[in-house]
């Protein structure tokens, strides 16, 4: 007759959770212990007859109150409120649209570079943790 033993053999292991709010706070609490810090990914410019457009993308959401027209500046002027600003649906990619009369004010000298600053820009979450915001976000573009 053969001995069964009782003691489990792999004792630290957990057992797997079936239950979907086990695994959902599983997964915030590893999300929480891997806060990402807002970074710029990438800046593309487009642009039209009418307007130019500037597009912004970071690596999470950002607070869509903390960029619009009166925390931008380019070549050193605040823009107005002409300018138009649009979020993806996640919220991490924003579109500027400025019109081209106001492009071409901005940038007297006709040099066809622009010099933008955006003030203050802030994760979708609000908390201003170290790393969380942005303080002055400065790129240069072109346009045609």
């Amino acid at each position: 007759m053969a001995h069964v033993d009782a003691q489990p053999r792999f004792q630290h292991r957990k057992p797997v959770s079936d239950s979907l709010d086990d695994q959902k706070s599983q997964t915030q609490n590893f999300a929480e212990a891997q806060q990402r810090q807002l970074a710029l990914e990438k800046t593309s410019a487009k642009q039209t007859d009418l307007s130019f457009i500037l597009i912004v993308t970071f690596n999470i959401p950002v607070n869509p109150k903390t960029i619009t027209p009166s925390t931008i500046s380019i070549n050193s002027v605040t823009l107005d409120s002409s300018v138009s600003i649009k979020f993806n649906r996640v919220g991490n990619e924003v579109h500027i649209f400025i019109p081209m009369d106001k492009i071409y004010e901005l940038d007297s000298k006709g040099k066809k570079k622009l010099f933008v600053h955006i003030d203050k820009i802030t994760a979708y979450d609000g908390v201003k943790i170290d790393g969380r915001s942005i303080e002055n976000l400065e790129f240069t573009v072109t346009y045609q």
